[in-house]
């Protein structure tokens, strides 16, 4: 991948990384390197991110008062489209994808080959909107000045964080090696905790549609404040929990109360997991969940752990060896406010080989790659995994897997959203589409049409971290087992 010809000081700095993406991670940001970031008046943003635009104008300038502002009569929890009424500069068919196959990553490409028909991309003028509170930015510049990653991640693959400090923050925002990229993207903020029921849907090769609706309690104790970081041990197991998920299964009846609860850590991020199965009214250990490429929680088998957020760890020793490919301009989904329409429902979103294109908005982006290849003696349903980052955010926008035969398997994208409070681009939705058997799955996302589904509650994504809205104890073994016999 070619570099972009900008300033001396970003090619500089860009070239370095690069050249040393199969070199371990020795140190935390120099001196020089951590002037090259801030809020205003730098080459790159606090995370990382170029600043300036591109050569043509088509992408612009980033700037942190790019915020979205809410229209008058603004409710939390709305998501009013601001770009309602710009129309796409040009679509992108299965006629002319060789023409944008520069800016196409390998998914898409493959997308136009198996369904030439109906796969499309409306292409819409760029909006850089991911800005964020400025103690994000804060944050991030404090956590650059220390942390590493663990020497043994970049000698014997453990992964782990060295020298980090409480209070959040992107570890590298200028990375130099695929598991610094893997950790920006771990961590990515989110928010501080939700609790939201989303749709996990299953789609067969024949259209037909099962919704798996699941109430989802997470916290993001990477980013808590640390006067309120849990106290309880549990959150302090192998280090402090990064992550902290729980979901529940809603429908289809066959399923429901079927619960688990998780955590991850800075020291290890095998998910400690716990499962509460209700035919059975007990609790046990579930370290499949989370881990690898195990089945993802009610995927029926066609999803695993690798690829959620379009990647993931799941475990503490890695089985694949991650190289930084570069970052260059790409066609990627982002601003999708016409997903989050309260007239558009799942009948509309899910078509019967894929997510409806008509509702997907791409825009031209600075995307980062890596390259994620299977150790040798090393055993993992993917081969070879590629996935793709969006530079403003670390958030996924899409992956390919190979299977061991090296045949192209499972593709996927993120479809990206500006949420007005807390301020922050995240995702709303996903697909991922099995190339071989023809089905296809989402995770447990589309809140707001889920929520109308199960007659739930205003979802909630909160950046108060004071202020969760459940019991953090659902995390832990006997707080899952009151939860599931309530």
């Amino acid at each position: 991948m070619k570099l972009f010809n900008l300033s001396k000081t970003i090619a500089v700095l860009v070239t370095a990384g690069l050249a040393m993406g199969i070199q371990p991670a020795k140190a935390a940001l120099t001196s020089a390197e951590l002037a090259t970031l801030g809020i205003e008046g730098t080459p790159l943003t606090p995370v990382g991110a170029i600043r300036a635009g591109n050569a043509d104008g088509s992408i612009p300038a980033w700037s942190p008062k790019s915020s979205l502002v809410p229209p008058p009569g603004y409710k939390p929890g709305d998501a009013p489209d601001p770009f309602a009424n710009e129309k796409p500069l040009f679509t992108i068919t299965a006629k002319n994808y060789t023409q944008y196959q520069d800016k196409l990553n390998l998914a898409q490409i493959a997308m136009f080959k198996q369904y030439p028909d109906t796969f499309r991309m409306h292409v819409y003028p760029t909006h850089r909107t991911a800005t964020y509170d400025p103690w994000i930015y804060e944050a991030t510049l404090r956590q650059a000045k220390s942390v590493t990653m663990c020497p043994d991640q970049t000698t014997t693959g453990k992964v782990c964080l060295k020298n980090y400090v409480l209070g959040g923050g992107t570890p590298f925002p200028i990375p130099k090696n695929g598991d610094e990229v893997g950790w920006n993207h771990f961590v990515a903020y989110r928010g501080t905790s939700y609790d939201i029921v989303g749709n996990g849907a299953l789609i067969d090769s024949l259209g037909g549609r099962t919704d798996v609706l699941q109430h989802s309690r997470t916290i993001w104790p990477w980013w808590f404040q640390e006067k309120d970081f849990p106290q309880n041990p549990w959150f302090k197991a192998f280090g402090p929990a990064i992550f902290c998920d729980s979901q529940e299964v809603l429908q289809p009846p066959r399923s429901a109360g079927l619960m688990f609860g998780a955590c991850i850590y800075v020291d290890d991020p095998t998910a400690q997991s716990y499962l509460y199965v209700p035919g059975q009214r007990r609790v046990r250990k579930a370290p499949e969940i989370g881990f690898h490429d195990s089945p993802a929680f009610g995927s029926d088998g066609q999803r695993t752990a690798a690829s959620r957020w379009m990647h993931y760890f799941g475990g503490v020793d890695s089985r694949h060896d991650r190289k930084l490919l570069g970052r260059k301009e790409m066609f990627v989904p982002y601003n999708n406010f016409k997903l989050t329409q309260e007239n558009v429902g799942f009948d509309q979103i899910f078509g019967k080989k894929h997510i409806n294109q008509d509702l997907i908005r791409y825009e031209l982006h600075r995307v980062w790659t890596i390259e994620a290849n299977l150790k040798p003696g090393q055993r993992h349903l993917y081969k070879r995994h590629i996935a793709y980052f969006d530079e403003d955010t670390w958030e996924g926008l899409g992956f390919v897997v190979y299977d061991n035969s090296d045949r192209l398997w499972r593709v996927g994208e993120q479809y990206l959203v500006y949420n007005y409070d807390p301020r922050f681009v995240g995702i709303y939705g996903d697909s991922q589409i099995d190339l071989i058997n023809g089905r296809y799955t989402s995770y447990n996302y589309w809140y707001r049409q889920a929520s109308k589904a199960a007659n739930f509650k205003n979802p909630i994504i909160s950046s108060d971290s004071s202020k969760v809205p459940f019991s953090i104890d659902v995390y832990t073994p006997q707080g899952l087992r009151n939860m599931g016999t309530r």
